[in-house]
């Protein structure tokens, strides 16, 4: 449809003689005026002007998608806010729509220089909002690429960081266990210095608990993770669920054991018994926390070809802010925890082509094992 009018040409030498008076108009009623003040925005309007004047007398000379870009990149050296800046560019729609009613031209030509006015702005708004939505994504893809590096970068020196650290502390430990048995066994059957080496050899086993954590956060794989076995799930499950007994009845929670399958994978039974104990033994924890019904319920099926190891608590829900961090290293839900225990489990279920999830709703969570088929 052609909107030209045909006395198209007066109607834009009448806007344009009106310049400096309706810049001056447009100039009071934009919301961040202190913006308007310098002569690169008052340069900018009067470029927007002679576009839109040169819109309303036909011409194709310009690119008004490649101005559109230049007026939203304007917009975003001054730190305009989007929306304000939209209203302004309506604004100034809305006042040249004005001076063109206040013209003294026929009906008609005024009916369609306000058509194609409104046309111009509607086009100029179109490719503002694009070049706007353009530069905000490959903003937020840099970002997300930047932070992805980060990741890398953090995720490669804990790598590195957690061999070194086993390594270092695995030989001295080695040796001082070494000569620990040896003067033990110089000692006295009934020396009651025997009680400390009981005590020394207790400590030793712990650090080299913390020390194979450290090993096991690694991407690496080392000696514990070339030895691949077939594992049976119910016989793992149930000598885990058997080792958790004294401690549940204790505390007076209900551990329940459902396995519906025959459930087989290949790999380390060793680091995923140990994945599983860490799990619970973090549920009898959370469950120290409730004063209701204490249960813990282990499920374990055949699913679309995996398996499947559900592990339920009815503890409290843990906290959205950690949700999305549980699994790094150093982030525990626990005062004084180290943060080492979920971090380990992901790492083991990772290296065993597998995955970990965790949902925490109200007075329920559940953390899925999913591991391939043999």
């Amino acid at each position: 449809m052609d909107t030209k009018c045909k006395n198209t040409n007066q109607i834009v030498s009448l806007l344009a003689n009106e310049k400096r008076s309706i810049l001056k108009s447009v100039l009071v009623k934009l919301p961040y005026s202190r913006h308007a003040q310098n002569a690169r925005a008052q340069n900018k309007l009067s470029e927007l002007f002679d576009t839109m004047t040169g819109y309303l007398d036909g011409r194709s000379d310009f690119d008004l998608a490649a101005y559109g870009r230049d007026v939203a990149n304007f917009r975003s050296n001054k730190g305009v806010n989007f929306e304000e800046f939209l209203n302004s560019i309506d604004e100034i729609r809305l006042v040249v729509s004005d001076y063109i009613k206040d013209l003294s031209i026929d009906k008609e030509d005024q009916s369609k220089s306000l058509v194609r006015l409104n046309e111009f702005f509607l086009h100029m708004q179109k490719h503002i909002c694009i070049h706007t939505a353009q530069v905000s994504d490959e903003q937020i893809k840099k970002k997300d690429e930047l932070l992805f590096s980060l990741e890398e970068d953090r995720l490669e020196i804990l790598d590195r960081i957690s061999t070194s650290f086993a390594h270092e502390f695995r030989n001295p430990l080695t040796s001082i266990k070494g000569f620990v048995q040896l003067l033990e066994r110089r000692m006295p059957e009934h020396m009651q210095e025997k009680t400390y080496i009981e005590y020394i050899h207790n400590e030793i086993e712990g650090l080299e608990e913390n020390v194979n954590q450290f090993l096991m956060l690694s991407n690496t794989k080392n000696h514990q993770d070339t030895h691949s076995e077939t594992i049976w799930f119910h016989h793992l499950l149930l000598s885990v669920t058997e080792a958790f007994r004294p401690v549940c009845s204790e505390n007076d929670i209900r551990l329940t054991l459902e396995i519906s399958d025959n459930l087989i994978t290949k790999g380390s039974e060793e680091q995923l018994r140990l994945a599983v104990m860490k799990i619970i033994h973090n549920a009898v924890d959370a469950l120290m926390y409730v004063e209701h019904t204490r249960t813990i319920l282990i499920r374990a099926e055949l699913n679309e070809g995996h398996n499947k190891i559900f592990i339920e608590n009815n503890g409290p829900k843990i906290p959205d802010y950690l949700m999305e961090t549980i699994f790094d290293p150093f982030v525990s839900t626990k005062e004084l925890g180290k943060g080492l225990g979920l971090s380990v489990c992901k790492q083991i279920i990772d290296k065993h082509n597998g995955s970990l999830k965790c949902v925490s709703e109200n007075e329920k969570t559940t953390f899925e094992i999913c591991l391939p088929s043999e």
